[in-house]
């Protein structure tokens, strides 16, 4: 692998705030969000109470002038009811000017009415008297002639221009039959009657409708046509209260019937004009919000400082000492706790100093000490060469020997045993030249439970001979590893053997393969006495054995071998009895990240 791809570039880093950026948004944050958030549900809820507030002034007021109207219908009512009193007691109706006068005589020239007359069943005129200046304007016969029907009665009398009065009629009876009694009440008088404002409530517009929805009072008549549009909906939903719009600006509408008439007072209240003060904290509430922000954000400027400055210098002297390995330490001046991480990071880096000199030591140390066992692994080397040659012939002779003494010769039990030793002497040769020159790896992608049971295969009668039971858990399906078949066998048969020796009265050897996170797990498990831990951390280190006939170089070989696959051999903790040995290898997945 080339040293661009080895060492790769650092992926690029994200954006980081600055710490100053950071305190001042954490200000803002625990500081003007909260009171934003109080002031837009404080808001809220306050503009719901007021605009229901509103509406309950509304409906009072409205139903207050509502129920003046009817009492002012009724006293006029009750003020024709009088006069028809008057003339049934003193007059027949054979009189025409007696008529006359009595109605003159019988209101003020400043009340109710402006003109009175009296119609007989023909619907002719009997006497008719205007009580003010001007004369009444009165319109042609608004009843049927028939005087059976005449019942008191409220109508309107309307030209082009809109309504011109409203008549009051009473039906009269005298020993001349039944007549009608009408009052007259002008249009100008509307207002002064019912005693209505401009307004009925702060900027409210209103208006009074007939029974046909024609407007007969409005102060405000660029109003009317929303106003009438508004009864006329509420004629098929049959609202009384409700949100619309009036000449495109919101109001609180409410309609109620006007007692003693058809008619009908309808009320809109602007929500401009009830918010008004609403609005007016609201705005206030956004400038002192905005204040504060201000106030924030010039605090955090000038307490950032007393944090940052402190880090900036210590992240200054961090560099330099992880550049030149020079480090002057900090004098901070900041608040208490930069104070105590600038003394931290001075400790720090004094240790820092003493253990990188103390590493240094060590080394050199070290490597004056590979250097040594590189010498010494040279020369064990060459020494084992050279006695693999001369040990060649002596063996050999030693062999020919063998067979040509007869078998019941004194020396020959000793010479079998120095051939034994001398076998001895030629296996520690061979492991430690072979741990001195490690075979080339022909790596290739095999299945790991394939390796797995070629070992078994491998030591199968050395188990049986020993009564040692080898047990393979695998699993269903394959998984691959990129390794030299031979030299992962070579370890595995090793690691097996070692299980087998160490129950010569027989047991169970247990070798699983099963995945874990990218990596293949080859497992070898004994029912041995297990390993004292005092031998544990010297287990893999050349010439170590605790076995009389050992050389110590099988499981330093095993581990080199692994290690150059990539992967790790390594002794697993138990607190039960028994050994268990870990080989762990990458996997090998295909594009679909599938083994």
């Amino acid at each position: 692998m080339s040293d661009s791809v080895a060492t790769g570039s650092a992926p690029p880093s994200r954006p980081r705030l600055r710490l100053q950026t950071q305190l001042l948004v954490l200000l803002l944050v625990f500081g003007a969000f909260p009171l934003t958030v109080a002031v837009v549900v404080g808001y809220v809820v306050s503009r719901a109470a007021i605009i229901e507030q509103a509406e309950r002034a509304l409906i009072e007021l409205t139903a207050r002038q509502a129920d003046y109207l009817g009492n002012e219908m009724r006293r006029q009512h009750l003020l024709l009811r009088t006069i028809t009193g008057q003339m049934t007691a003193n007059h027949d109706g054979s009189s025409l000017g007696d008529l006359s006068g009595l109605l003159i005589g019988s209101l003020p020239g400043d009340g109710v009415f402006d003109g009175l007359r009296l119609i007989d069943a023909r619907d002719s005129i009997l006497a008719a008297v205007s009580l003010r200046s001007s004369e009444a304007n009165w319109p042609p016969g608004m009843l049927p002639p028939d005087s059976v029907t005449v019942t008191e009665a409220l109508t309107v009398h309307r030209s082009a221009q809109g309504a011109v009065a409203y008549l009051l009629t009473i039906p009269v009876e005298t020993s001349g039959g039944r007549l009608r009694l009408e009052g007259h009440v002008p249009a100008a008088d509307f207002a002064r009657l019912f005693d209505v404002p401009a307004h009925l409530l702060g900027g409210a517009e209103f208006a009074i409708l007939d029974e046909t929805n024609a407007v007969l009072l409005s102060p405000h008549p660029h109003s009317a046509p929303d106003l009438i549009r508004l009864v006329e909906e509420r004629s098929a939903d049959g609202y009384d209260v409700r949100r619309a719009s009036v000449e495109g600006t919101p109001v609180i509408v409410y309609i109620v019937d006007v007692p003693e008439t058809s008619w009908v007072l309808i009320t809109a209240l602007p929500l401009p004009l009830v918010l008004a003060p609403l609005a007016r904290l609201r705005n206030a509430t956004i400038l002192s919000v905005g204040a504060l922000i201000v106030v924030i954000f010039l605090a955090a400027r000038l307490a950032a400082p007393a944090v940052t400055r402190p880090l900036r210098a210590l992240t200054v002297a961090a560099a330099e000492f992880g550049r030149t390995g020079v480090y002057r330490p900090i004098r901070s001046h900041g608040v208490a706790e930069t104070e105590t991480l600038g003394e931290s990071f001075d400790h720090m880096v004094t240790m820092l100093q003493r253990s990188r000199e103390e590493i240094e030591q060590l080394h050199e140390q070290e490597l004056e000490r590979a250097q040594q066992l590189a010498t010494v692994g040279e020369l064990a080397s060459g020494v084992a060469h050279e006695i693999r040659n001369p040990l060649t012939g002596v063996l050999g002779a030693l062999e020919m020997t063998l067979r040509r003494l007869p078998s019941d010769e004194v020396v020959v039990p000793m010479l079998q045993e120095a051939e034994l030793q001398l076998r001895r002497i030629e296996s520690t040769t061979s492991r430690l030249l072979e741990y001195a020159r490690p075979p080339t790896i022909q790596e290739l992608i095999v299945d790991a439970s394939l390796l797995a049971e070629r070992a078994a295969r491998v030591v199968e009668g050395r188990a049986q001979s020993t009564q040692v039971e080898v047990r393979l858990d695998l699993p269903d399906a394959p998984l691959s590893v990129r390794a030299d078949p031979e030299l992962l066998v070579q370890v595995l048969v090793n690691l097996l053997l070692n299980g087998i020796e160490a129950m010569p009265t027989g047991g169970e050897v247990n070798m699983s393969v099963e995945s874990h996170e990218s990596e293949v797990q080859l497992r070898v498990r004994d029912t041995g006495p297990g390993i004292p831990d005092e031998h544990r951390e010297k287990l893999f280190r050349p010439f170590f054995s605790t076995k009389p006939t050992g050389t110590g170089l099988g499981l330093a070989i095993s581990q080199r071998i692994v290690r150059r696959h990539g992967g790790t051999l390594r002794l697993e903790a138990s607190s039960n009895s028994g050994t268990t040995f870990v080989v762990t290898l990458p996997e090998v997945l295909d594009d679909g990240g599938r083994a």
